[in-house]
């Protein structure tokens, strides 16, 4: 006997494909993110036009400051390029977890009705779908719940539709995210290289070594900011006798040395204190320590100096000792560094 196509129009195949995991909640399906504000092809820095012969500081300078303008704006695109794919990956998380509570909620219905529809089909039973015999007056109670699968595998069914397109779109919206991200990076990386080129430029300008007479140490300061003028004037101090308490122009204590050569690079006023002066500027760490930081030692900070590179320092010791360099490691009571700017 021909199976009869109305017990066959409730089998509504369920397509559980993994392209269907991405997708939405059970309830009503929002549209999908908006694509974030993508910038588009970011530009690199634009070059300063050149100068003939070798360029002065100045030029050198003012080419500087442009080049970190250009840079600081390429860095916040980046920073939101990367804000903007943080919120598409969450995004794409989200929906994915929701997704497996709808095929979760759609895969018992869709068993049982499959169940039903093999069973009538093998069996010919009229009376799975009809109330008794050929009567068509009322469905069976089977035949009724079938039915009532029938319609939530069919919702399921039009949410998953829906759910894959909100997929598409929510990778379509990750992908620009990404592209938008590279690119801002790629150009705040050709920026920073153009600042490093020229302070490279820059620091061979304004490059000056001074060996110390006594320990045979060579001190390398380089640009001119404002703790590279202070540590040249220190410098110009080398073999000065300690005294205490004293802060120039003849000798000097530790705390003393510093007051002085920031007095004359024009800072005065600096505390003759060393735990006042490592309360000012901003800490730094001893890996990233540069010409002109003030270094440290002891737990109450009772010594310091001058950080010259290459490892080394410049101090005014102790009673019967002259300002000098000498060498970081030397002690085993580092305590910390900071930079006044």
């Amino acid at each position: 006997m021909a199976p009869d196509p109305r017990r066959r129009r409730f089998v509504m195949p369920i397509a559980a494909t993994a392209s269907a995991a991405a997708v939405i909640a059970i309830g009503a399906i929002a549209p999908a993110q908006a694509a974030p504000s993508i910038p588009g092809r970011i530009a690199a820095v634009a070059p300063t036009p050149g100068t003939t012969g070798k360029p002065t500081e100045r030029e050198l300078r003012k080419k500087l400051d442009a080049l970190n303008t250009e840079a600081e704006k390429l860095t916040e695109l980046y920073n939101k390029a990367r804000v903007e794919l943080g919120k598409a990956k969450n995004a794409v998380r989200e929906a994915t977890r929701q997704a497996a509570a709808l095929t979760a909620q759609a895969a018992p219905a869709r068993e049982q009705l499959s169940g039903f529809a093999a069973s009538n089909y093998m069996t010919g039973g009229p009376d799975m779908m009809f109330a008794s015999g050929n009567s068509t007056e009322g469905l069976a109670s089977s035949a009724y719940l079938a039915q009532n699968r029938a319609s939530v595998v069919n919702a399921l069914q039009a949410r998953i539709d829906q759910a894959t397109k909100a997929q598409q779109d929510a990778q379509a919206t990750n992908a620009a995210a990404q592209q938008a991200a590279t690119q801002a990076e790629k150009a705040r990386s050709a920026a920073k290289a153009k600042v490093d080129e020229v302070t490279k430029q820059l620091d061979k300008l304004t490059t000056t070594r001074v060996k110390d007479p006594k320990s045979g140490f060579t001190a390398v300061i380089k640009g001119s900011d404002l703790p590279a003028k202070m540590t040249r004037k220190a410098l110009t101090k080398i073999g000065s006798p300690y005294v205490w308490a004293a802060a120039g122009p003849n000798s000097f204590d530790c705390s003393g040395l510093v007051v002085w050569a920031y007095a004359k690079v024009g800072k005065p006023g600096l505390p003759h204190y060393t735990g006042d002066l490592y309360q000012l500027g901003s800490k730094v760490d001893k890996g990233d320590l540069r010409a002109g930081d003030l270094v440290y030692f002891g737990g109450s900070l009772h010594h310091m100096g001058i950080y010259v590179g290459g490892g080394r320092y410049l101090h005014a010791p102790q009673t019967g000792d002259v300002v000098k360099i000498s060498k970081v490691s030397d002690r085993s009571d580092y305590a910390g560094a900071n930079r006044i700017s």
